[in-house]
């Protein structure tokens, strides 16, 4: 079923049972949602699953790349769906029918970070520029120059809008600023969940 205020077609979704909880890997059971319901609810049924624990997902490949991705539309048994958290297994026991009940699928949501950098034309000023995938609260970002501790940028904290662009600029410390591989940190809060996430920036 679709959650409220989602946008998909929930009849255009397929349904897995993978026997791992990663779902890079091939599941051992796929199914199409049976003909006819709405595009809100329909119902599925595997005809014949052997024994054992499995993971269920129900996905619908929004930009049709092949795999689970961002934006996507997806649920699994026990959810909801977050990265990381595949959901419950599902017992299934020899002669039995089990009933997996309503699985609510929404918008799969993964957050990333693109960051890049750059010196001034004289060599002696490092400015770094990053983009989130989705909204964000940012507690704290810290740039680690090679071999250098790690700086925090005391401006970078607040709210963070996705797909915006935001500057970390003027660094510099007398004399020619290194090149070479850079590491970006940030932390803070996404959908409730904490994040600390590290980029390495390749600056030229």
């Amino acid at each position: 079923m679709l959650k409220p205020g989602e946008d998909g077609d929930v009849r255009l979704a397929r349904v897995e049972l993978h026997d791992s909880v990663a779902w890079d890997s091939a599941p051992v059971y796929v199914i199409a949602p049976e003909s006819g319901g709405q595009f809100f609810r329909v119902s599925f049924e595997f005809p014949a699953v052997a024994p054992g624990p499995y993971y269920l997902l129900a996905w619908q490949d929004k930009d049709a790349d092949g795999k689970v991705s961002d934006g996507d539309l997806t649920g699994v048994y026990g959810g909801p769906h977050q990265p990381g958290s595949p959901g419950k297994p599902v017992m299934v026991y020899r002669g039995w029918t089990v009933d997996a009940g309503d699985i609510e699928m929404a918008r799969y949501e993964v957050l990333a970070v693109t960051a890049a950098g750059e010196r001034s034309q004289s060599r002696d000023t490092t400015t770094f520029t990053y983009r989130f995938s989705h909204d964000v609260f940012l507690n704290s970002m810290t740039i680690t120059f090679p071999g250098q501790p790690a700086i925090p940028d005391p401006v970078a904290p607040g709210p963070k809008l996705a797909d915006s662009t935001y500057r970390s600029e003027g660094w510099h410390m007398g004399g020619s600023m290194p090149s070479g591989l850079h590491q970006l940190e940030f932390r803070g809060v996404f959908r409730d969940s904490v994040f600390d996430i590290r980029v390495a920036v390749s600056v030229q």
